[in-house]
């Protein structure tokens, strides 16, 4: 999980690259269509486990929550605000993950963790009044929104976690992903200037596909069958510390006192929220 948590957080710097040139909801159906076509292979080759009709959709639905939707509102979001802002808003997935795995019934609530939720968003707030030129609050929010598509992605995979192995369950997700982007990848294709594009926004395309997209989803369900949903996403805590520190030097972005001071009280938040 460290290893993912670290490449996902090279992922925000590469995502910050791309949207350079890239349309954002192109850029996610081409990265989705591309993880497919690389799951596909792997899927084959391990002769794949005999699922039922359900199941199938289940895991397409699934797929369209977490690899679409996700991606999307991620994509949408990095193009808005800073790496800083948009680390620290998915270092909110922990508490989010027990909010919800708490409700449906996976977890015991605790009203002691309401302190460190409240704390947690003290910090948001903190941060969004000391908003860079460089961030803005559609960004977070939309960062925000794909943090949540994530979460619910988590909790309804994790009593599925079993049923079909890591390969398997990446690529029905990533083929109900693909069928629901099709659609607007297509028509924004239609006139795109991909001439245009430079070589690094097709190598930030590339490793974004495999690597954050596949590899890290892979070993990512493997850890799910052994690891508890909110223990699982406590790894987040290190991707704005990654995630910033890579932004510093490559991107040029600033780490103000409010940055800080708000990002430490979201870490603490959710620090709190996953001890008390």
């Amino acid at each position: 999980m460290f290893l993912v948590t670290l490449l996902w957080s090279v992922n925000f710097i590469t995502s910050k690259v791309a949207m350079r040139q890239w349309n954002p909801v192109l850029l996610t159906g081409c990265r989705t269509i591309l993880a497919l076509a690389i799951c596909v292979p792997l899927y084959l080759r391990e002769r794949p486990h005999p699922w039922t009709g359900p199941l199938f959709w289940r895991f397409l639905g699934l797929g369209t929550l977490g690899m679409a939707a996700n991606q999307l509102f991620f994509a949408m979001g990095v193009k808005r605000t800073s790496v800083a802002h948009g680390a620290l808003i998915v270092g909110l997935t922990p508490l989010l993950t027990y909010a919800l795995s708490s409700a449906v019934g996976q977890e015991r609530f605790r009203p002691k963790k309401m302190i460190g939720m409240a704390v947690a968003l003290l910090g948001i707030a903190v941060l969004q009044s000391k908003s860079s030129a460089s961030s803005s609050l559609a960004g977070d929010a939309l960062v925000l929104l794909g943090a949540a598509c994530f979460t619910a992605f988590t909790v309804f995979s994790k009593p599925m976690s079993g049923l079909l192995s890591p390969v398997g369950t990446v690529t029905l997700n990533y083929l109900g992903a693909a069928i629901f982007l099709l659609p607007a990848t297509t028509v924004l294709a239609w006139d795109f200037p991909f001439r245009d594009l430079l070589p690094v926004s097709w190598l930030c395309l590339v490793f974004m596909a495999a690597v954050p997209s596949v590899l890290c989803f892979l070993l990512y369900f493997r850890v799910l069958k052994h690891m508890p949903a909110t223990q699982l996403t406590t790894f987040t805590y290190l991707q704005p510390i990654m995630g910033s520190a890579m932004a510093v030097p490559l991107l040029g972005e600033t780490l103000s006192l409010g940055l800080f001071g708000g990002g430490m009280l979201i870490l603490l938040g959710v620090f709190l929220t996953e001890r008390l």
